[in-house]
């Protein structure tokens, strides 16, 4: 199977590059000598429209420098492969996770990743989206959203509420509703 690591980029948007010139108010807090004033943004902020998309461009110049490159088939999914086989990158905002047969591969791609942005390093694949990740000793993965669901029964007040196999009784009989004659 695969070995399958997650990071995390710090501050992914800010990383983005603006293609055009773009001017704002003063921020809440910042005071400056001249009220009034505007500033020039020199990159892409939290907030701003097209934020995500200079992250991504950033993203896909940068992963380019290290040999990984979108896949036709998913923008989000990364590809490089080289003599020692393939490396897969699965990008989604400023969450990663990486894959690769072998340690040493994963390791690799995470340091190289590591020079070009900011990471956390998030080792072996536990949670990824909010969906847990379990590896079986074969080398098998399960995605469970157990807690997930657990947390929405909670929020609205059915976290007592005794789980059941099926839906309803078994031998019940489903009919279609009758239309009101109104």
């Amino acid at each position: 199977g695969l070995q399958v690591h997650q990071l995390d980029v710090a501050t992914a948007f800010l990383n983005g590059e603006l293609r055009e010139e773009i001017w704002m108010k003063e921020p809440p807090g910042y005071e400056s000598k001249t009220p009034g004033m505007a500033c020039r943004l020199l990159r892409s902020i939290y907030g701003l429209r097209q934020a995500s998309r200079c992250w991504y461009d950033k993203l896909c110049t940068k992963f380019a420098e290290i040999g990984l490159f979108p896949s036709k088939s998913d923008p989000a999914m990364f590809v490089k492969v080289d003599e020692k086989g393939v490396i897969l990158a699965l990008v989604h905002v400023d969450d990663m996770c990486v894959a690769a047969k072998t340690q040493e591969m994963v390791d690799r791609i995470k340091r190289a990743i590591g020079g070009l942005f900011k990471v956390r390093d998030l080792g072996e694949i536990k949670v990824f989206l909010g969906m847990e990740v379990t590896r079986r000793e074969n080398g098998d993965i399960t995605l469970s959203q157990a807690s997930y669901v657990e947390r929405i029964l909670s929020v609205h007040g059915l976290g007592d509420v005794k789980p059941r196999v099926l839906p309803m009784a078994v031998g019940t009989r489903v009919t279609p509703a009758k239309e009101d004659a109104e």
